[in-house]
């Protein structure tokens, strides 16, 4: 994905799709909270870097993981990477 091209709707729909796995609520914009909204432990979290590694087709180093805390964080990690 070209960073020029960014289209954060449509990567917020892919994301929701990852998260499918690990949380049954899908109200999810830029503002919620992996842990206190999502109720998503940090195995999760790693859990879901993985994924979205596959996805996106990136690396996430484990030092960047622990800056997710919510998902306007990894839209900005995507943003910036792909």
């Amino acid at each position: 994905m070209n960073n020029d091209k960014f289209d954060e709707k449509a990567v917020l729909e892919r994301v929701r799709a990852l998260f499918a796995k690990y949380t049954d609520n899908l109200d999810i914009d830029t503002d919620t909270v992996l842990s206190s909204e999502l109720g998503l432990t940090s195995f999760d979290v790693v859990s879901l870097a993985n994924d979205f590694e596959e996805e996106f087709d990136i690396e996430i180093p484990d030092r960047d993981i622990a800056g997710f805390t919510t998902v306007g964080d990894i839209l900005a990690y995507l943003k910036a990477k792909c």
